[in-house]
């Protein structure tokens, strides 16, 4: 029973997904990571595009690594329009409505935390339910100086050191991630 409901879920989020492409388009974001004070926080700018001659109205399925009952501080606004989205929590994703004007952009700032694990994850490969790659990802990570990394998902561009913290920093065009983005501590 458990797999059968699996099996329907993921393809009606196909369905969805192939849908949701042809009115809305998701084609950049930029998210700054950081691993401190116990937690793993993520903050991004997600910018999404209609280039239909009428506004577009689309629910959004967001991913997240964990469940939602370990995820808390969760906000979505429109930068646009500054409002606060409403939005309803499953498992471990949030569902939530976007409005485009046509012919226009609209950029969502989503921010969440977790509790910091060995294994920090944040779900990119959800991009390819879009059917297009991002045409860019700009990622950066603040960590405490001392703060010992096992292993990268994707090996930093650069790397800079500041104060008493180290930033690491991605830069991708064209990205269609085939891995989720994970940050392995040393134990």
């Amino acid at each position: 029973m458990k797999r059968l409901l699996t099996t329907i879920v993921v393809i009606c989020c196909f369905v969805f997904f192939t849908e949701a492409q042809a009115k809305i388009s998701f084609f950049e974001e930029h998210i700054d990571f950081s691993l401190e004070n116990n937690y793993f926080t993520i903050n991004g700018i997600f910018s999404f595009a209609n280039k239909n001659k009428i506004p577009e109205t689309q629910q959004i399925i967001f991913p997240f690594a964990n469940e939602t009952d370990s995820i808390d501080s969760i906000r979505i606004i429109n930068l646009n329009t500054l409002n606060n989205l409403d939005f309803i929590k499953l498992k471990s994703s949030v569902v939530f409505k976007i409005t485009v004007p046509a012919n226009d952009t609209v950029d969502l700032n989503i921010f969440y935390r977790q509790k910091k694990s060995s294994t920090n994850k944040y779900i990119i490969t959800s991009t390819q339910s879009w059917g297009k790659p991002l045409n860019k990802a700009v990622y950066s990570l603040s960590t405490e100086k001392e703060l010992k990394i096992k292993s990268f998902t994707y090996q930093p561009d650069t790397i800079k050191t500041i104060n008493n913290k180290k930033i690491y920093l991605w830069y991708k065009t064209e990205f269609m991630p085939l891995k989720d983005f994970e940050i392995i501590l040393n134990d």
